[in-house]
């Protein structure tokens, strides 16, 4: 069982004929789009959103923390990669 909410994973940030959307990632796998206009203000790729099912619907909101955690447990293994040789370095 999971501890708090739901977290998704903005994956991208696109434009379509509809407007721009968000190509979110749940934690199982499953991709889907998302209007951007029904995501928080300044969402961007790579965030954590926590998902809250409530009376009048879903909620999303950002989590920073979690998302700057993440980058970082990224960032180290890419510097590990990139410490391993190889032509050009690779930075998020």
């Amino acid at each position: 069982m999971n501890d708090g909410p739901e977290r998704w994973t903005v994956d991208a940030i696109e434009d379509s004929p509809q407007g721009p959307l968000a190509r979110v990632e749940r934690s199982d796998g499953l991709t889907f789009d998302v209007p951007l206009h029904a995501l928080p203000a300044g969402v961007r790729e790579g965030d954590l959103l926590g998902v809250v099912e409530g009376p009048d619907g879903v909620t999303l909101h950002l989590l920073p923390a979690e998302t700057a955690t993440q980058r970082r447990a990224a960032q180290r293994r890419l510097d590990a990669l990139n410490a391993e040789g190889g032509e050009e370095e690779i930075t998020l």
